[in-house]
């Protein structure tokens, strides 16, 4: 699951470094600020006991994407 938080951290940066155009340095700070952010949020998850149902809802999720939606989703041209 952490796979997961480090893959939505990246791709935050990906969107401020694209639309904000910082530099190498700007772009670092803003991956660790986004990474200690998430690794807080992750351990209140832990420590509450929330990130067992959490995980769930992004597993169920997930299966739902790549079962209906992107199965589904895309017309045929």
């Amino acid at each position: 699951m952490e796979v997961i938080i480090g893959a939505v951290v990246s791709c935050l940066v990906q969107v401020v470094k694209q639309y904000w155009g910082t530099s190498e340095y700007w772009t670092l700070g803003i991956v660790v600020a986004f990474s200690l952010v998430a690794a807080g949020i992750y351990t209140y998850l832990v420590a509450a006991g929330y990130w067992q149902a959490f995980a769930q809802v992004l597993i169920t999720a997930g299966a739902f994407y790549t079962f209906i939606i992107a199965r589904f989703g895309t017309p045929v041209n």
